[in-house]
């Protein structure tokens, strides 16, 4: 490769100008330890309380004082224990929002719906259809089927379906010798039905 190509310049990789810029800086420091008028070419971190009050966030020292200052420097002076635990607790985060686990899962009651035929979860899964009950977080349209069945959201499924079977022989155009008023009823009662079963209550 030709070391004065026009693509090698391209990736070739500049001096940085700031380091030239710092060491002239630096060069101007005077070390900070009380007393001291040496050169003073390394920088610390100011105590957090001078950082909090808007000075300078950096000091400089010799080489005789700044291992004297990194042992004595306490980041947490001038905090109460309250401060520091939750200073603690929030670095664990690196000092980003948390929020609790399981705030948002849903609602326990789902877990029920779930059939166990081979017992893996132990218990824990639904119980049978005959006996399971609905929870009262039922949707709009559930209540109106539930309404339409004269049933409340508390009914078992078994009750769903019983109540199914007498609506049904109440209803059915063949009993009431073709009455179109008994026909509609049949219509809802079934559509009632269906949704439920598809809601999964019965």
């Amino acid at each position: 490769m030709n070391l004065d190509s026009k693509y090698f310049d391209m990736i070739r990789i500049s001096r940085d100008d700031k380091k030239s810029k710092g060491a002239v800086g630096e060069a101007q420091q005077i070390c900070d330890w009380e007393g001291c008028r040496k050169h003073g070419p390394h920088p610390a971190p100011a105590a957090p309380h001078l950082q909090a009050a808007g000075e300078n966030n950096k000091r400089h020292f010799c080489s005789d004082h700044i291992a004297s200052y990194n042992k004595s420097f306490d980041f947490f002076e001038g905090m109460d224990a309250d401060d520091v635990d939750k200073y603690r607790r929030a670095a664990i985060t690196g000092h980003r929002p948390t929020w609790n686990l399981g705030s948002r899962r849903a609602h326990e009651a789902r877990a029920t719906q779930y059939e166990d035929p081979l017992e893996l979860l132990k218990g824990r899964g639904a119980q049978s259809k005959g006996s399971e009950t609905l929870t009262p977080q039922t949707s709009a349209g559930q209540r109106r089927a539930l309404d339409t069945l004269h049933l409340t959201p508390e009914a078992k499924a078994a009750d769903i379906r019983k109540q199914y079977k007498v609506l049904v022989k109440k209803y059915h155009p063949d009993t009431n010798g073709g009455n179109r008023d008994y026909e509609e009823r049949f219509q809802r009662t079934v559509q009632a039905y269906q949704y439920l079963r598809a809601s999964g209550f019965c």
